[in-house]
Parts: structure tokens; sequence; C-alpha cells
């Protein structure tokens, strides 16, 4: 089968007719951006294929574009040496054609020719269903293996048949099991198991039956409850009117308050006994607490005078060291003040060292710049000689370019008027050529031009005349040339030159008057390298006032050298002044390291000093407090033994135990009565309900009569209805369904069971002869895979490849498991093709995760499939899919849906 023409139209983005172009055998690709329509373009086909015309069902839909429209698909395939041509339109006015050469076939009857020739079987009443469906690959199904139905599964199977000749039985076996799968999908539905038709209508009306029976022994239940309950009823509003009850009532509840009495006094002197009790043990444990201040007082006295003592003989140790550490620390500071002046001496000469070395350094730098000056001097001469001789010479560039521009006009013309003039040549013996005038002088070999009448004269022979032929554009051109000529003689004289060449010879002069300008200029700027751009003399006149300001500097600097010798070191030795400066300062750095350590002498002494009177500080501060806190300690129990002394403090401490003793007998007296009595809850309790029940007994009197009453109506209602014989008819009915529900469960279960047996007979049967698939998947999966050997599954999926080791699919990385799930579509397409079944295997955005080498392995098992069934690849990967070299296909828009007829 190989489809040759593929139109769309009303299909989701595709409102208007749109044609696939370039359909053909083999390798087929259509290489399109996103949104191009690729997808929608594999759903069309599908549709095409597998939906009936009629389906309104969800699929037919999602085909309709957004703004609505009646999804129209025409499919152009060849078939068996034959054209043909399917044609659908779903929705309003749906239709379908199918033409297989010269035969035609509409509406349904298109829609069974069509399963038949793709072996597709009804799945419901909107699609048809069958391998092709694992051959046309969705974008995003190419990573999953092929889900096969019974359709799929029996194309395979009947592939298999025809190649496996030993294998029997297989054919029946299978028509059995389809048998068992009807006879059973009429108790219960095929996907899910669940009971159905007869069996279901059975089960529904065996679960009313037992419901309506439920309710019926409910009933009579109920009426059993309302006798008993009347009779109990009756006897409790017997009890209720009952004077006798009432009158033990009454004396029940007096005897409770009685006792709600004694509980309440009981309980007020267990409270008084515990309130004295803890009054007494409080007033104890106070008493407990001022003995122990008044003992942690005494022993707090102790201690802080034996703590005086110890710090008055620490205080004189700490005011003697105080006193060393002070004499210490003045010493220090005399040492530190002597190294400081000894140290500005140093520095002082160091100094003056530094400003004599300046001094030199001034004088050196200002014999360099009066030499410097001089050269500068020298090439501003040179300059000024250079300037005059290239000012002398007037021709420049530009007057020589107009001159050049002038001479090379002139020249021009008089090429062209000798273009135009005639030429005569002559070749003449020697002895003939004083012989031959021409406009009066002898007349030599070669070439004239003639721009005017010429007069040739030969001895001997006569007079000739030779007139030019003159036109407008001779004219035009010889007063244009004398216009450039006295052009060209103004500027000569302008310039003061003779001719061209003596112009030239100008501008030579010039420009190596020039030449030597610029060199003259570049010495003097070489000369001074920072004064870049700026004018000569201004350059000069700035050096000179430069030299000047050092000048003054230096003798200025000399003079305030000479007046700190005599201020500031007039008692230094000669030889320190006249020392060097790496000596000065080392010298200097060496009288700084002694400040710094007289220094750090001076910082110990001193932190030591601070640290004897800190010390002393804080001693005296600790003294001071000691002796504060004594005088309180001696304060406090003064005041204590005054308000109350320790005898009197003992006595009541005494008397506290006591008055204890006795609340504690008092509380054990009242535990114990307590313990003979009803707890006063209880009692109150009791009286609550007692009272509540005397107020209540009225209502609950006539509410007895009132459910009196209610029960015997109902008990009434019951008996008239006769429920024994219904209950008896129901449960008649029940027997009978469940009966009948046994029958069809038992059914039911032997076609599950012969079911199961059939299907895994069936399996075991399809291992045997699965050979020829793996034979048939084989070579493109070691093309592949090298070296892999393919396992399948009796749902004829790849379980797993051998490479070394068995290796699961399911452990496969994601592009692995795609390019298998591809290998087994196509190996599926290669057994349809084998039986003469149509067969195409579609791939859209497939392939996108293979790495380079498998790609390319991929793309020459494709290649070689394609020699044998035609193959499409809708891809956004242009580049990646070139080397595959198959018919590009492409979209194109066209005005009008056009059909064969």
């Amino acid at each position: 089968m190989i489809l040759t023409d593929i139109q769309l139209e009303c299909v989701r983005r595709f409102t208007s007719p749109v044609r696939l172009e370039g359909l053909g055998k083999g390798l087929n690709v259509l290489a399109a951006p996103n949104e191009a329509g690729k997808s929608t373009l594999l759903m069309a086909l599908r549709a095409a294929l597998t939906l009936r015309h009629g389906s309104k069902a969800q699929p037919v839909k999602e085909m309709q574009p957004y703004g609505g429209g009646a999804p129209h698909i025409g499919v152009g395939f060849e078939w068996s040496g034959k054209p043909c041509w399917l044609e659908k339109r779903f929705m309003k006015g749906a239709f379908a054609r199918l033409d297989l050469g010269q035969e035609r076939f509409d509406g349904d009857t298109a829609e069974e020719r069509l399963n038949a020739l793709l072996e597709l079987e009804k799945n419901g009443k909107s699609e048809a269903t069958g391998l092709w469906n694992a051959l046309l690959v969705r974008q995003g199904e190419s990573f999953v293996a092929p889900v096969l139905n019974n359709a799929g599964r029996s194309s395979i199977q009947n592939c298999l048949e025809q190649g496996v000749q030993e294998v029997t039985g297989i054919a029946a076996a299978g028509a059995l099991l389809e048998r068992v799968k009807a006879r059973l999908g009429q108790l219960q539905t095929a996907a899910t198991g669940r009971p159905t038709g007869r069996y279901k209508q059975l089960l529904d009306d065996q679960a009313k039956a037992a419901e309506s029976l439920k309710h019926l022994h409910a009933k009579r239940t109920a009426l059993e409850e309302d006798l008993v309950l009347l009779e109990q009823t009756r006897r409790m509003l017997r009890e209720q009117e009952n004077p006798e009850r009432q009158k033990q009532e009454e004396q029940e509840l007096h005897k409770l308050r009685e006792e709600r009495d004694r509980l309440r006094n009981l309980d007020a002197e267990e409270k008084a006994a515990q309130a004295r009790k803890a009054a007494a043990l409080q007033q104890f444990q106070n008493i407990r607490d001022e003995e122990e201040r008044r003992k942690e007082y005494r022993a707090e006295c102790a201690r802080l005078e034996q703590v005086i003592a110890a710090s008055t003989q620490e205080l004189a140790e700490l005011a003697e060291h105080e006193k060393a550490a002070n004499l210490r620390y003045q010493a220090a500071q005399a040492e530190c003040q002597k190294a400081v002046q000894q140290h500005q001496v140093r520095r002082a000469i160091l100094h003056h060292v530094m400003q004599q070395r300046e001094v030199q350094h001034m004088e050196a730098v200002l014999l360099r710049q009066r030499e410097n000056l001089k050269h500068v001097q020298e090439s501003f001469a040179q300059i000024e000689q250079a300037q005059a001789a290239f000012d002398a010479l007037p021709m420049d560039e530009a007057k020589i370019q107009r001159l050049r521009k002038a001479a090379q006009k002139v020249a021009t013309l008089e090429q062209q008027l000798q273009a135009q003039a005639t030429v005569l040549e002559m070749d003449l013996l020697p002895q003939a050529q004083q012989r031959v005038v021409l406009n009066g002088q002898a007349c030599a070999s070669g070439k004239s031009l003639l721009h005017a009448p010429a007069e040739l004269q030969i001895e001997g022979i006569g007079r000739f005349i030779i007139t030019p032929s003159v036109g407008g554009d001779t004219v035009e051109l010889q007063q244009a040339l004398q216009i450039a000529q006295a052009a060209l003689t103004d500027l000569l004289q302008q310039a003061g030159c003779l001719n061209v060449e003596d112009a030239e010879q100008q501008y030579e002069k010039h420009c190596l008057a020039e030449r030597q300008l610029k060199e003259a200029k570049a010495v003097f700027a070489a000369t001074v390298p920072s004064k870049k751009g700026v004018n000569p003399d201004q350059i000069l006149l700035e050096l000179r006032h430069v030299l000047a300001k050092e000048e003054a500097a230096y003798a200025q600097k000399k003079q305030t050298l000479a007046q700190n010798l005599a201020s500031q070191i007039g008692s230094a030795d000669e030889c320190d002044l006249n020392c060097q400066p790496d000596e000065a300062v080392q010298q200097e750095q060496e009288a700084a390291l002694a400040v710094d350590r007289a220094r750090e002498k001076e910082r110990d002494a001193q932190q030591a000093l601070i640290t004897a009177k800190t010390a002393l500080d804080k001693a005296n501060a600790a003294q001071q407090q000691h002796e504060a806190g004594l005088t309180r300690v001696q304060r406090e129990l003064a005041l204590w033994q005054g308000r109350e002394p320790d005898v009197a403090l003992a006595q009541r401490k005494q008397l506290c135990q006591q008055e204890q003793e006795a609340a504690q007998a008092a509380v054990e007296h009242c535990e114990h009565a307590r313990q003979k009595e009803r707890p006063l809850a209880v009692v109150e309790s009791g009286i609550q309900r007692r009272e509540q029940a005397q107020k209540t007994d009225g209502e609950t009197i006539a509410r007895l009569r009132e459910d009196i009453r209610e029960r015997e109506t109902r008990v009434r209602g019951a008996e008239g209805e006769g429920l024994d014989e219904r209950i008896a008819e129901a449960d008649r009915l029940q027997q009978r369904l469940n009966m009948e529900v046994a029958a069809c469960t038992r059914d039911r279960s032997a076609l599950v069971l012969l079911d199961q047996v059939l299907s895994k007979a069936e399996q075991e049967q399809t291992a045997r002869y699965m050979g020829p698939l793996v034979k048939t998947m084989q070579p493109a999966f070691s093309a592949l895979f090298p070296g892999a050997e393919l396992e399948m599954d009796a749902d004829f999926g790849v379980a797993a490849l051998s490479r070394n080791q068995r290796e699961d699919v399911a452990d496969l990385s994601d592009g692995t498991r795609e390019q298998i799930a591809v290998l087994v579509r196509l190996g599926f397409a290669e057994m349809l093709h084998g039986r003469g079944v149509p067969a195409i295997l579609v791939l859209d955005d497939a392939l996108s995760f293979a790495d380079p080498m498998r790609l390319e392995r991929l793309f020459d098992v494709l290649a070689e499939a394609a020699t044998r069934f035609q193959i499409l690849i809708f891809t956004c990967h242009a580049q990646l899919f070139a080397p595959l070299r198959g018919r590009m296909l492409s979209l194109r828009p066209q005005e009008s849906f056009t059909s064969p007829r």
C-alpha cells in the first residue's frame, strides 16, 4: 500500500483546504517547524482509517476547528497496482466513500470494506481498531511499546499461523476462545468483569427481594418490640400513679436533706481545723526561719571580723608596693625624655644632610637644564632657517596640483585633436626629399597631422591642396584647447615659472625645504618631548622662565640651609654634619629605637604603677565594704534581740507546736467521721434527682399515656396487614431468585475458568510459534544493537535484550526504549506486508533522543525497510533527518478540496 495523496479541510488549524504533496514509495519526510500541522495531519489520517463517518465521539469533536465546522479528509493510495481513494466527512453532512480501482463503496458499506482491507474490528459504535493503531505513531507514543487490542493480536497471530506449518489446532482453539468470550460477555463486561444482561437483572431482582424481605422482617420485629414496650409502659404508668410510692419518696427526700445538713456542718468543722493547722504550721515555719536568719547573721559577723583583720595587713603591703612602683616610673620618665632629646638632635642632623643633598641635586639639575636650554636654542635656530627657506618657495601642493590638472587638460585636448586630424604618411627616397615641400618646408619621411588646409608641392609633378574635414567637434576642441592653454599660461605666471617643468622643479625644492623644516621641528620636539604640539617660541620662553625659577629656588634653598644650621644644630659635631645620608639615617633609626625602648620601659613602669594603685584602691574599697557589712549585720541582730529575745522566740515556737498538734487531732476526728458517711455530692445529687422527679411526675404520666396510645395504634395497624403471609411469599420469591442466580454464577465461573485455561493455552502455543516474529524483528535489532538477542513476551512485546547478560527493557534508558518501540512497530509492518495486507509506518516527532551513531544505524534500518513498504516521518528537526535522504514532503494550501471522479 502506497499513500499518494492526503487532503484536509476544516481539521483543527486547517480551516481551508490543504494537501500533502510529494508522497511516493519508500521514505517520505515532512520537515516543518512546531505548530505547522504535522500532528494534525496524523490525527486526520488516523480518523480517516479508523473512525466511522457518522461518529460524534470526542475524537471527532477534537478535530473540529476552533470556530466550528465539519472535518473533511481525503486519502489517495495504491493497492495491488490499482489507484484507490478514501474520502470521509464528519459531523454535518457526514458521508464515507471508498474507491478500489473501478469499484465504489459508500456509507457503512465503505466502512466495512475498509475494515476488511486493513483487518480492523469494530470497537464500539464509533471506532475500528487493529494493528494499524500501532503503525500510526502519534507524538509521544514512540516512547512506549505498542499496546495491542484483540484485533491487533489476531492480525499478528494470523501472520504467525501462516508461517508456522507444524502448529495445528491454533485457529480452532482461537475460535473456541472467541465463543467462550462471547458467551461470557453475555454475563459480564469485558473490561471490568462486572455482571451484565440477564445475570445483572437477576442480581438486581435478588437484591430487591432480599431488601423487601428484610423490610417485612423489620416490621415484624418492630411489632414485637412495640408489644413488649407497650406492656412495660403500662407497668411504668401504674407505678407512677401509686400513692404509697409517692409517700415513700417524700420520706426518702427528708432523710437525704437531714443527711446533707449533717455533712455540711462536718465539712465546716473540718475546714476550720484545717485553717487552724495551716496557721500554726505557717507560724512555726516563720519562727524557724527567724532562728535560721539569726544564726546566719552571727556566723556572718564572725566571718567579716576575720576578713577585716586580714585585709588591714594586705593594705599595708599594697601601699609599700605602690610607693616603689611610683619611684620606678619617675626614673623611666627621665630616661625617656633624655632619649627623645637625643633623637631630636639626630633627626635634625638627618634633615640637614638630606637638605644638603637636595641642594646638590638641585645644582646638578640646574646644570642639565642650562645644557638643555642651549640645545633647544640651537634647534630653534635651525627651525627658523628652515622656515625662511620654506617661505621663499611658494610652490605648494595645491598650486602644483592645479598646474598638473591644467597641463593634463591641454594634453588631453591635443590628443583628441590629433585623433580627429588628417594623417599624411610619406615614405620618400633620399634623392626626392628636397623635391617635396609641405607648406613651404621640405617634407621628411613619416607621419604628419593636418588640422588645417595644407599645400603639398612636388617638383616636376605639381601642387596639391589637402583640406582636412573640419566638423563641429574639431572647432570646439580647438577653442577648448586655446582656453586651456591660456589658463595654463596664467597659472605659470602666477607661480613665477616659465613652463610646467620649471614648476615641477620649484615644487621639488618646496618639498625638500618642507622636509628639512619637519626634520628641524622633529629634532626640536625630541629635545623637549613633553611639549608636543606647543609653539617653539612659547617652549623656549617657558624653558627660560623655568630655569630662572629653579635658580631662584636653588639660591633660597642654600640660604635656608645655612640659617637652619645656625639655629637648630649649633652644638653638633662637624663630622656628624658632613656624614653620608645612609649613615645619618642609621643614626636616626638607632636613636628612634632607643626612644622606643625608653617609652616601652616607661609604659611598663606606668602600667605597674596603675596596677599597684588599682589593687590598693580595690583593697580599700573592699575594707570599707566589709566594715559597712559588719556594722549592718550587728545592727540587725540588735534590733531582732530588742524586739524579741531568743528565749521568748523559743517559747512561742513551743506554743505553735502544741496548737498544730491540736488542729491535726481535730482534722483526723472530722476525717474519721466523714468515712462513715456518704459523699456530700452524692447526697446532693440524690436530693436534686428526687426534687426533679417530683416536678416531672405529671409530665411523665402524660407522656406515658400518649406513648401507650401510639403503640396500641401501631399494633392494631400491623395486625391488619397480614405480615406473616407477606413474609412467607417473599421467602418463596427469594429462594427462586437465589436458585437462578446460583445457576448463572456457576455458568459464569465455568466460563471464566474456561477462558483462563484457553488463554493460557493460547499463550503457551503462541510462545511456541513466536519464532517467526523474532526472526522478522531480529535483523533490525542486530543492526541497531550489534550482538543483541531479542526476547519476546506472550503479548508480542519486547521483554528483554541479551547483550552478554539479560537486560529488561524497563531498566533501559528512555532513548533506547523509544528505539526498541519503533523497531517493534517496524516488525509489525514487515509481518503485515509479508501476508499481503496493506501496511505503512508513520512516525511523528520520534527518535529525537538518539545519539548520532545510533541514529545513523536507525536511518539504515528505515531505508532498508522502505524498499518493501512506505514509511512517513514527520519531524521538526530538519537538519537531524537530512541524512535520511527521503522524499521531502510539504503542506500546500489549495483553493478547494479536489477528489477524483
